[in-house]
């Protein structure tokens, strides 16, 4: 059986909005997470909210295209403003299109 995809849930859209994403664990129970606005996520919640593999992000963060903090012995954190920045471009392009990313 495979795992029930997540569930993200946006705020209202604004300079503070923030996500929630809802998982099923294997117990059953749903656990909620909230990244506020200027929160940061590990790079698989990361995945979760853009819809995309650990893989994809791990590939964008190693290609200077999504940003990140690396604390030493812990895995990338992806400030939720960038997420957002990465979004917006998968969301009218369906990809990641390196022109539309302002840089």
């Amino acid at each position: 059986m495979y795992p029930q995809p997540p569930v993200v849930t946006w705020d209202e859209p604004g300079p503070a909005q923030g996500v929630t994403v809802e998982r099923q664990l294997d117990d059953g129970n749903w656990y909620a997470w909230y990244v506020p606005h200027n929160g940061v996520a590990p790079q698989a919640m990361a995945a979760d909210i853009l819809g995309v593999s650990v893989m994809t992000i791990n590939n964008w963060v190693n290609a200077g295209d999504l940003r990140h903090i690396k604390s030493p012995g812990q895995p990338s954190l992806i400030p939720l403003a960038d997420i957002k920045r990465v979004k917006v471009v998968l969301d009218q392009h369906g990809r990641l299109r390196r022109s539309a990313l302002g840089e």
